[in-house]
């Protein structure tokens, strides 16, 4: 979504559906160490819902990528795994989510700049229906 529309959007939703930003909390915020030249690299966290309202995760904003996407590991009856888009992930009252991996996943493409480990780096996840929520994601070669 172009940025001109994302601020159109979040003004138009902050009065009457938005939650507080302290109703989301961000835990085991890491982004896997690519090598200097990877096209793409993946984010993994876990949110937990700790408001009154449902939210829906639709997305990240990163300032190194072009694309940040929601996308997930299916593993089908034949024992194939494949990877599919998620348009959004809803967290009813009370939900925690976790993207980790060979589950769910952060997919971040077009990259302009590869972090190296070690680095933090600033992640602003998306909602539907709720102010961005930010937070300093640790490049790491394996989760934490």
């Amino acid at each position: 979504m172009p940025p001109t529309l994302r601020v159109l959007r979040d003004a138009l939703l902050a009065g009457a559906t938005s939650a507080p930003a302290d109703d989301l909390t961000l835990d085991n915020a890491w982004l896997r160490a690519v090598p200097p030249v990877a096209p793409a690299m993946a984010g993994y966290f876990e949110l937990y819902n700790r408001g009154n309202r449902s939210v829906r995760l639709d997305g990240a904003e990163v300032r190194f990528a072009g694309s940040a996407v929601l996308r997930e590991t299916v593993v089908s009856k034949d024992g194939q795994r494949r990877e599919r888009g998620l348009e959004e992930v809803r967290l009813d009252p009370g939900d925690r989510l976790r993207f980790r991996p060979g589950r769910r996943f952060l997919q971040l493409t077009a990259l302009t700049d590869v972090p190296r480990a070690g680095q933090r780096v600033e992640v602003c996840l998306t909602f539907t229906n709720h102010g961005d929520l930010c937070a300093d994601f640790e490049v790491r070669h394996s989760a934490p």
